[in-house]
């Protein structure tokens, strides 16, 4: 069975927006959650289950955008080149899709840590 996991990561900067939902308005922090994947999960699936995991996918998105949540997000091509140095000396590296890249990413905003991690953790990529 093929792997999925966000990495989540905290701006270090603090939004100016503010929720919506509560009465008091508490500062938001921006928050990425970068999705990692080793292969493309999708494609495995029957025609059927690709359109059911797409709708839970677009709903999970509209939920986020409809409560304030969502700032961006992205899917991005499994493919390119990894650029890295050691001591002055650059090496280029495909990135073969076969192992884990970053399939996509969110930048959500959350008022702290613990509620940005329920929202990674509602992702349906998880089910």
């Amino acid at each position: 069975m093929k792997k999925f996991f966000i990495a989540l990561m905290v701006f270090m900067t603090i939004s100016n927006s503010f929720s919506q939902s509560n009465s008091k308005a508490e500062v938001q922090q921006e928050f990425m959650f970068y999705v990692y994947s080793d292969g493309n999960r999708v494609s495995d699936l029957s025609s059927e289950k690709q359109q059911l995991h797409i709708q839970k996918i677009g709903a999970y998105i509209k939920n986020l955008a409809k409560t304030g949540k969502l700032k961006d997000a992205q899917p991005l091509e499994m493919e390119g080149t990894k650029i890295s140095s050691n001591k002055g000396a650059f090496s280029e590296t495909e990135l073969n899709k076969d192992n884990k890249v970053i399939a996509g990413y969110y930048h959500i905003l959350a008022v702290n840590m613990e509620e940005a991690i329920t929202i990674a953790k509602a992702d349906p990529r998880f089910e």
